[in-house]
């Protein structure tokens, strides 16, 4: 039988705000109909186009039971789906399902939850023999989720952080810590950061000499005295597979050197405490133990923050990388070719969102992923149970 009322009230009611950009004229399919065997596919693995129809195929016979379709979309018709969605209406409808079918587990600190901001390739979606460059997504994820859905196409790399003052301008920051790569540490995105109610920890690098010149003095100066040690620290150290690594940060939280060197105009004015992060990894090449020694700068604007709190922050925002290898390797997110209109960021939203899922299964949860796809392949009832009783097989 098709879809109970109540069932539709779940997924597809979010999925039916998502605006239908056809002309009506010889309309086949509803398009909530054609956005939902999307995420089932996603939820199998399958992101591209052709792959969505083979996976419709094999299921034929569910999907003409449960949303009553005669033939199977061709790929034709997925892959204009996925080029003329409105991505943000897309994005918003799933986030939206998501906090309401599964609880928010954020890691808070002092009260405040924290959301990393990062961009990502796909370098897939380029024409390379024509001299095109990588198409870059901006980002946004909140600690304690998998991967959020929001995202932005912003083309090349370069212009990152031309697009990143706007796409803050659509998140929600209230009693919200972002967090950014070096590119955010600049004026205009910590204003859009602090316009839209957030606080922030951010690296300092390169891209601001001066910032990073007076931090390193004063630490310089504070090792010198003797005094670099008595600071408020924290440490976390791992030992796997023959590597030994050990983060140490320490907590500078009188930064009247800043003002007094560079001024209180610009955002210095707002760097409430420093944080210094040694880096040390110990590990084996070529059958020789080699030992690497990096250090790193941070700036914040809280008051009140502890150098526990700011090593776990940044920890977490290194995470980021390993979530980008279950995109690229086991979701195949680099590879992807499509490219025209939307493709690009509603396959990322639809990715992400397949992360994110995984993140509350409480068979498969700390599986590895390409068993919750595989899973999910197998059995087409585990993904209606996700998606519409809020639950999860356990015949994994």
């Amino acid at each position: 039988m098709k879809l109970t009322d109540e069932e539709a009230e779940s997924l597809l009611y979010f999925l039916k705000r998502v605006p239908d950009p056809r002309d009506a004229r010889g309309v086949r399919y509803r398009y909530y109909d054609l956005l939902l065997m999307c995420v089932y596919s996603v939820l199998a693995g399958y992101s591209e186009a052709t792959d969505i129809e083979y996976f419709v195929e094999i299921h034929k016979d569910y999907f003409k039971e449960r949303l009553g379709i005669e033939t199977v979309p061709s790929h034709d018709t997925f892959s204009r789906v996925m080029r003329l969605t409105d991505f943000n209406a897309l994005s918003e409808s799933l986030d939206e399902w998501l906090h309401g079918a599964f609880p928010q587990i954020y890691e808070l600190y002092g009260g405040m939850k924290v959301m990393h901001i990062d961009g990502k390739a796909v370098r897939g979606a380029s024409e390379k023999s024509h001299g095109e460059k990588p198409i870059y997504q901006l980002n946004a994820m909140v600690e304690g989720e998998s991967i959020g859905v929001k995202t932005e196409k912003v083309g090349e790399k370069t212009n990152e952080l031309g697009c990143l003052p706007d796409f803050i301008n659509q998140l929600n920051l209230n009693n919200t810590i972002v967090t950014i790569d070096a590119m955010g540490c600049n004026q205009k995105v910590i204003d859009a950061i602090h316009k839209k109610g957030g606080k922030f920890v951010l690296p300092v690098k390169e891209n601001q000499p001066n910032l990073s010149a007076c931090i390193l003095k004063r630490t310089a100066e504070l090792e010198k005295e003797g005094k670099f040690k008595t600071l408020d620290r924290a440490e976390t150290m791992s030992n796997e597979h023959g590597r030994y690594e050990r983060n140490t940060l320490s907590m500078i939280d009188d930064t009247s050197f800043i003002y007094e060197s560079l001024g209180i105009s610009s955002f210095y004015g707002s760097v409430a405490r420093v944080g210094i992060l040694d880096k040390k990894v110990v590990k084996q090449d070529n059958g020789k133990e080699v030992t690497e020694r990096t250090r790193n700068l941070l700036i914040t604007d809280l008051e009140n923050i502890t150098a526990d709190d700011m090593l776990k922050i940044k920890k977490s925002h290194w995470n980021i990388e390993m979530q980008h290898w279950q995109l690229d390797i086991q979701l195949r997110e680099d590879a992807q070719t499509a490219r025209k209109d939307n493709s690009v960021p509603n396959g990322a939203i639809l990715r992400r969102f397949c992360l994110m899922v995984k993140k509350y299964d409480k068979v498969l949860s700390e599986k590895p992923l390409k068993r919750f796809l595989m899973s999910n392949a197998n059995d087409i009832m585990r993904i209606e149970n996700i998606l519409f009783n809020n639950s999860f097989s356990n015949n994994a």
